[in-house]
C-alpha cells in the first residue's frame, strides 16, 4: 500500500533540475504535473530520471530507495516528500561545489556534510534508545545551571562552504586573541555580532537545560570552567563559549511583588519619586500592612496588582538577574526582600513557594514529547 502511494507521488513530481551556477544558495526547481502523450509504439522506461543535478542524473528507483531507507515508519505525503527532496538537492549541490572548489578534504566541509546526512537520516536515527538517551541527557542537565559568556560571529545556516570557511577562519582568529591572553568579554564587546555584547561583554547569566539551541548547550555543559571552546555551530552561526560557573540546579520559586516604575531616560526628580514610594511601601509592610493592601496601594505592576503581586513559576534564567537572585535568596515562605532594583523598575518580593528540580518519573512524559 505504501509502495503504490509513494510511486503515484513521486510519478507527479516530475523535477528538472538546471546546472546551478556556483554562488547560488538555493536550487531552482521546476515542479511540473506529467503531460499526457499517447505514444502506444514506444514503452516507458523501466527506471525514469526524476531530477538532473548538473552532469548528474538521479533516478527515481535511487531517490526511492533513500527515501525509504530514513522514512521507514513515516505517513507518504507530497509535501512530505517535497521537503526531503528540497533536503537532497541541498546536500547534492553542496558537495559539487566543495569538489569544483577544492575544498570537499577540508575539515569544515567534511562537518558541515556530516550534518547534512543527519539530518537526511534523521527519521531513521530516532529509534527509541536514542530518545531514551536524549530524555536521560536533558534530565541530567536540569540538575546543573551554567553561567557561560559567548562570542557570535553571525552566519545564515543555508550559507554556502566558502562562506562557511570565511567565517570559521574568522572566528578561529578571535579565538587565537583569547587564547594567547585578550579578555574574553573586552573581545566579545568588540567583535561579537550578538547586539547585547556591547552591553555585557557576552555575559549569558546562568541557564539550564533545554534553554538554549542544542549545539550550543551541548558544548557548555561539556566544558570545563574557564575553557574556551572551539567554534561551534548553530542556526546563528559560529559561536566561542566561555563556560564561567557551573552550580547545582536552583529548581523553580514562586513569588510576589510589589513594583515601582522608574523612568527609562535619566531623571532625578522622577526617580526620587519613585524610590520615596517604594521606601514608603517597605515601611508600610514592616509597619503591619497587609501585603494584598501593599499590593494594591503602592504597586504599578498592573498586570500581577489584582493578584496580589503573584507572578507565574519560574527557575534560572526566567527573570532578570537582579531579580532571579533575590528571590532565590528568599530563604522561608512569606519573607520579604529589601528594595530590589532591575531595568523593569523597584520591587518589593515577596516568597510564596519554592520546590527543587522533579524527579526523572515526574518530569519524563514533558521532556519525551
Amino acid at each position: 500500500m505504501k509502495k503504490s502511494i509513494f510511486s503515484s507521488l513521486l510519478t507527479g513530481l516530475a523535477i528538472s533540475t538546471q546546472l546551478i551556477a556556483l554562488g547560488q544558495t538555493k536550487p531552482k526547481t521546476t515542479l511540473t504535473a506529467p503531460k499526457a502523450v499517447v505514444t502506444p509504439a514506444v514503452a516507458a522506461p523501466p527506471d525514469p530520471i526524476l531530477m538532473t543535478i548538473g552532469s548528474e542524473k538521479v533516478s527515481k528507483s535511487e531517490f526511492d530507495r533513500v527515501y525509504r531507507k530514513n522514512n521507514r515508519d513515516s505517513v507518504y505525503t507530497e509535501a512530505a516528500i517535497k521537503d526531503y527532496m528540497d533536503l537532497y538537492i541541498n546536500y547534492k549541490l553542496k558537495v559539487r561545489e566543495a569538489e569544483s572548489l577544492q575544498m570537499d578534504t577540508s575539515e569544515t566541509f567534511k562537518t558541515e556534510l556530516a550534518g547534512y546526512r543527519k539530518q537526511l537520516a534523521a527519521p531513521y536515527l530516532t529509534d527509541k534508545d536514542v530518545s531514551e538517551s536524549l530524555v536521560l541527557e536533558a534530565y541530567n542537565r536540569l540538575n546543573k545551571d551554567v553561567r557561560a559568556s559567548h562570542i557570535l560571529l553571525k552566519l545564515d545556516q543555508n550559507a554556502l562552504p566558502k562562506d562557511t570557511i570565511a567565517v570559521y577562519n574568522r572566528i578561529m582568529k578571535v579565538r587565537d586573541m583569547i587564547t594567547k591572553g585578550a579578555d574574553f568579554n573586552k573581545v566579545a564587546r568588540d567583535s561579537s555580532e550578538d547586539p547585547s555584547a556591547k552591553e555585557n561583554g557576552g555575559d549569558l547569566g546562568y541557564f539550564t537545560g533545554m534553554q538554549m539551541v542544542y549545539p550550543f548547550e551541548t558544548a557548555a555543559y561539556n566544558s570545563k570552567v574557564g575553557q574556551v571552546t572551539m567554534p561551534v555551530r548553530t542556526r546563528f552561526g559560529y559561536h566561542l563559549i566561555k563556560v564561567v560557573d557551573v552550580r547545582a540546579a536552583q529548581g523553580e520559586i514562586h513569588v510576589a511583588h510589589i513594583m515601582v516604575r522608574v523612568p527609562k531616560e535619566p531623571n532625578d526628580s522622577l526617580t526620587r519619586v519613585a524610590q520615596s514610594r517604594i521606601n514608603e511601601a517597605l515601611l508600610a509592610l514592616k509597619g503591619g500592612m497587609p501585603w494584598d493592601t501593599a499590593v494594591a496601594t503602592f504597586s504599578e505592576d498592573k498586570g500581577s496588582m489584582k493578584r496580589g503581586g503573584e507572578l507565574p513559576w519560574f527557575g534560572t534564567g526566567r527573570m532578570v538577574p537582579e531579580f532571579e537572585k533575590a528571590s532565590f535568596a528568599l530563604k522561608n515562605v512569606g519573607d520579604i526582600s529589601n528594595v530590589v532594583s532591575t531595568s523593569y523598575g523597584l520591587h518589593i518580593i515577596k516568597l510564596l513557594e519554592k520546590r527543587g528540580v522533579p524527579s526523572f518519573d515526574e518530569k519524563k512524559a514533558e521532556l519525551s514529547k
